[in-house]
């Protein structure tokens, strides 16, 4: 797959360890029960990770960029720890990669939201743990998660916390947004504010923007919370019966 994204043209690639899929899952102690080479400490679950890496440089060469992103916190009692994620930020140092990208937090039921991560209100996620995970690499840092405005971007570059900012609800309600810091417009994004939102609506409600983006449908209003949720629940029901079709047809 990697070595498909080099030859359709990407500019790099990207393993994903974090947010609760596989590789995140064998990091977590939560989830990874394994009694074998893959499991127990932190020198056992992060093992898959690095023959992944391994294997995807093999596949893509050895200048192609290859970034890592990782959760600093699972934000699950049990899951993966800051002081575990250390000791991965440590032995990703040695790897082929080019980049860690931090983020945090999981999809799975029970895990606190990103944004709850005793930081102050509006405050960048995770950038404590990006300062204690500088002293222990010296690949470049990326920090996902928080960023409202351009002098919270600027202020983690500058301290050297981070070399670079990841933004993804902000540019899902302005595309154009690093276009007008570097014109000088330091205003971040106006945020939706959603009272009482049901489970999983505010993640519907962006990710029926970020279709809204893909669809060349920018400047449309991303419509209510309600109508979002409504919306996500129809495409996934039409997709599920879509791979129902596809997978468990039988013939007639």
């Amino acid at each position: 797959m990697h070595a498909l994204a080099r030859a359709a043209g990407f500019a790099g690639v990207q393993v994903h360890a974090a947010h609760g899929f596989l590789l995140s899952q064998f990091l977590s102690p939560l989830f990874n029960r394994r009694d074998d080479a893959y499991g127990g400490s932190i020198t056992g679950r992060r093992r898959l990770l690095l023959e992944v890496i391994q294997a995807v440089r093999d596949a893509v060469g050895p200048a192609f960029p290859v970034a890592v992103k990782l959760n600093a916190s699972d934000q699950l009692e049990g899951g993966l720890d800051q002081e575990d994620a250390l000791e991965v930020v440590k032995s990703l140092d040695s790897q082929p990669i080019d980049l860690i990208d931090i983020s945090g937090g999981t999809y799975f039921p029970g895990a606190r939201s990103a944004s709850d991560t005793g930081t102050a209100a509006g405050s960048p996620y995770f950038l404590a743990f990006a300062r204690r995970a500088r002293r222990h690499t010296t690949l470049p840092l990326m920090l996902t998660g928080g960023f409202k405005t351009l002098s919270q971007a600027r202020s983690a570059v500058d301290e050297g916390s981070v070399d670079i900012v990841g933004l993804a609800r902000a540019l899902a309600i302005e595309p154009e947004l690093p276009r007008h810091w570097q014109q000088g417009q330091s205003a971040g994004p106006t945020f939706p504010r959603f009272d009482t939102p049901p489970e999983g609506g505010i993640t519907a409600w962006y990710t029926m923007r970020l279709t809204q983006l893909a669809e060349d449908r920018d400047d449309e209003s991303p419509g209510s919370l309600e109508q979002a949720l409504t919306d996500y629940e129809a495409r996934d029901q039409t997709r599920t019966l879509a791979w129902c079709r596809h997978f468990y047809s039988t013939p007639g």
